[in-house]
């Protein structure tokens, strides 16, 4: 042991340090790597000799950040408490996975994860970003060079030190309890793909801005923006599957400040994707994409700023704690010049744009382009409606109240009205002629797919109410909208179940009527089933969910819903994390058991000594119906504490508490002396005498003695007053009782399904609008004139404009 070590515990390897050490210093490597790269490209036409160095220093700069976190995994996985954010979300007794699952589950490692994401997809983009690499890199790497200054300062590789001498502590803290699930592996490193990805929408956008082009850059950005809003969706989905198996409240979906963060922004990157069909196939809307292009990554950061600056730690249950003061302030300074650098450029391109449009061209009748633009301009409402939802907590703070999050049905009454005209555009939209046709028109094409949605729709419906299921439903009679108005809850449900299945109607007649002239091109009506199907899921599972409460105990079955529930006892012990709870599902009047629910309970430490208990809900899946069984905090407080003098009485129940006197063993002070209360029980017509007792205990804190006073209920005294030897005492129960809750959610399997379409779907497009890889110096550079689009040319997937 070292003599210069004041804690007596071991000090860590050389190796560990080592590494720790190599971590460091690629952080700040790569924020100077990437400031050389900045400048050197902004200096290039200066001294052309600087392309030589501003390549490589960004190459190296993502290189370094990919290195650190490399460094940050190899101390997780061998469990290096030495350092204090190892220490703080491992420990030894998890599998490898969730060791690895720690790097993300803090501050400090989520932020590397985002510079890891980001330089991972600046590495993949920037050697096709031809004649836009120039500001394509100073846009990549003011945003990489501010995400590694703030890991300068909010490092994940400090020490812990006791005067200035690193040591090892025997056990690190671990993960949050909350996050001990297998969608901790999955769900992060998804949606930080996602998120990496932004930063390359928003730097192709700055650079086409720079240089004055904005025609060919959209066929770079392209699939890399399909990707992106794909990967978004998906750890979106990934995020409600993990609320919904692990928060117990039986959904996906809560409308929290956090989960809003990734939403706004892939709003706007479909916006954005659907912006860049329009570009590709008129040649319009040049500067709206550059804006497009750019707010995914721009609300992204602001979402970061309120989720990492405290002011949402009282009113979000994911926000993380408040960083570093430098380190914020430096975030502060990435979204303040990185917003008003891309919008101010973006206005000065905007009125130059102005000045020299020529006429657009008109489109006789009803045209794509139309619905497009009422599509896109409802995922604009749609993200700002969100965005600003989230921001009232932060407005709240700045005002100095108290955050509060808006809830969830204020959101459901306002975004329904975005909500239903976007399913209509994404049900519509697809047979609309880019040249343009009557209403009639349209209205031959859509008429049969109305009718066959009307069909599906009201045979679900009849299945639903036929079914004992059905017959069960207990809807809101009425919603209430914004505006005051209302609708019939159950007529309200059908709607929307309608609207979704309008959309899953007609992208599978168009997906038919492709499929044979492009297999590949059927791949965004595939994502635009998968988001109807989404859809219908998580309103039906929630819209036509049915919930039932009750308490089950030992030998004391629970019913509720039609069910009876039994309890079985537990898998193991309270302080196994384990540990679940065994109830037995019975059909009212059944000798079977439907299944055994298993959900999980298990008690941690806290710092104070105290014990909070951990719980989450078991679900058995089944093809048309989840049975939701969620479990709430066991209680075993018979009632409130009751505060007696001496001689006095008191009833609880059908019990009478009579404290007769005050008894003592030990001497006062000392440690293991106990103090009594002397008390009559009286029940029935019977009495007894029993004596709760309280110890000294090592640490000085009280160590409390029930004293049963039946099978199943106990006595403790909770405190006393030395000065008048009152007493406070509880009555309490042996055998805890267990709160459940059983939901029967109708057609979860298609939120599922639905996410898996959408994502091939998305992945699909992608793949199908990949750019033919082609080195820097071989890109033509863009014309400078409007690409012309004839009228009766044809796209791709055999659509005439």
């Amino acid at each position: 042991m070292n003599p210069l070590n004041p804690t007596g515990l071991p000090d860590p390897p050389s190796w560990s340090l080592l590494v720790g050490t190599i971590g460091q210093i690629l952080v700040l490597a790569a924020a100077g790597m990437f400031a050389v790269s900045g400048l050197a490209w902004v200096m290039q036409r200066k001294w052309a000799l600087l392309v030589r160095v501003g390549g490589p220093a960004f190459s190296a700069g993502c290189a370094a950040l990919i290195g650190a976190f490399v460094s940050l995994g190899v101390l997780f996985a061998n469990n290096r408490f030495e350092y204090s954010y190892v220490y703080g979300h491992a420990d030894t007794h998890n599998a490898l996975a969730y060791r690895i699952a720690g790097i993300w589950s803090g501050q400090e490692g989520s932020f590397l994860l985002w510079a890891t994401t980001s330089s991972i997809f600046g590495l993949l983009t920037v050697g096709r970003s031809g004649v836009y690499r120039r500001w394509y890199t100073v846009a990549f790497s003011f945003f990489l060079g501010g995400i590694a200054s703030i890991l300068a300062f909010e490092s994940p590789f400090k020490l812990n030190l006791a005067d200035g001498h690193p040591f090892v502590p025997p056990e690190g803290l671990g993960l949050a309890p909350s996050l001990q699930n297998y969608w901790v592996v999955i769900h992060p490193p998804t949606i930080f793909l996602g998120f990496g990805s932004l930063t390359a929408l928003f730097a192709i956008a700055f650079a086409a801005m720079a240089e004055g082009q904005f025609e060919d850059w959209i066929k770079i950005v392209r699939p890399w923006a399909i990707t992106s809003l794909t990967l978004v969706g998906l750890g979106l989905c990934m995020g409600g599957f993990w609320a919904y198996e692990t928060l117990g409240w039986g959904g996906f979906w809560m409308w929290d400040p956090v989960e809003n963060v990734s939403f706004v922004p892939w709003c706007f990157a479909i916006a954005f994707v659907h912006g860049v069909i329009v570009q590709a196939a008129k040649g319009k809307w040049q500067v709206t994409n550059l804006l497009l292009g750019g707010l995914p990554f721009l609300t992204f950061v602001y979402g970061t700023f309120l989720t990492r600056s405290g002011f949402l730690s009282e009113a979000s249950v994911h926000s993380f704690a408040e960083m570093d003061h430098s380190a914020l302030k430096l975030l502060l300074v990435v979204m303040v010049g990185a917003t008003l650098g891309f919008l101010g450029l973006w206005v000065y391109r905007m009125a130059q744009g102005r000045r020299r449009a020529a006429p657009s061209e008109h489109t006789p009748g009803l045209g794509r382009e139309g619905f497009y633009i009422i599509g896109i301009t409802t995922l604009v409402m749609l993200g700002i409606a969100t965005m600003l939802g989230m921001s009232v907590p932060f407005f709240m703070a700045l005002n100095g109240q108290k955050p509060r999050v808006v809830e969830e049905g204020t959101y459901h009454q306002v975004l329904s009205w975005i909500f239903v005209p976007l399913m209509l555009m994404m049900a519509i939209a697809p047979f609309v002629s880019w040249r343009g046709m009557t209403l009639k028109e349209l209205g031959g094409r859509i008429y049969t797919l109305a009718c066959v949605t009307v069909g599906l729709t009201g045979l679900g419906l009849f299945l639903v109410v036929s079914t004992p299921f059905g017959k069960k439903l207990e809807l809101a009679p009425t919603v209430h909208m914004l505006g005051r108005y209302e609708v019939n809850g159950l007529a309200w449900i059908v709607f929307l179940v309608g609207i979704c299945t309008f959309v899953l109607v007609s992208n599978a007649w168009r997906i038919g009527e492709l499929f044979k002239r492009s297999k590949l091109g059927i791949a965004p009506f595939v994502a635009h089933l998968g988001v109807g199907v989404l859809m219908a899921g998580l309103i039906a599972s929630r819209g036509f969910e049915q919930k039932g409460r009750s308490m089950v105990m030992e030998d004391h079955p629970a019913r509720l819903l039609g069910y009876e529930v039994r309890y079985l006892g537990m898998t193991s012990n309270e302080h196994d994390r384990d540990n679940k709870l065994k109830l037995a599902v019975y059909k009212d009047g059944a000798s079977q058991p439907l299944f055994t629910a298993r959900p999980g309970l298990y008690k941690i430490g806290m710092a104070d000594g105290q014990e909070n208990t951990m719980v989450w809900p078991h679900i058995e899946h089944g093809p048309l119906m989840d049975t939701y069984v969620s479990l709430g905090q066991p209680q075993t407080d018979a009632g409130e504490e009751i505060s007696l003098p001496v001689g006095s009485s008191q009833p609880f129940g059908g019990l009478t508490l009579t404290y007769q006197k005050m008894v003592r063993q030990g001497e006062f002070g000392q440690v293991g002396t106990k103090f009594g209360a002397q008390v009559r029980v009286e029940a029935g017509g019977q009495s007894k005498i029993v004596t709760p007792t309280m110890e000294i205990g090592e640490d000085g804190r009280p160590v409390f003695h029930p004293a049963p006073i039946s099978e199943h209920m106990q006595l403790v005294m909770a405190g006393m007053n030395a000065a008048d030897k009152s007493v406070r005492l509880q009555v309490q129960l042996t055998t805890p009782i267990y709160p459940i809750e059983i939901y029967n959610k109708p057609m979860t399997t298609l939120v599922w399904w639905g996410t898996a379409l959408m994502t091939l779907g998305g992945f699909g497009s992608a793949l199908y609008r990949r750019s033919p890889a082609k080195s820097p110096s071989r890109v033509k550079a863009p014309s400078r004139q409007r690409p012309r689009t004839p009228e009766l040319a044809t796209t791709r997937t055999g659509e005439t404009r």
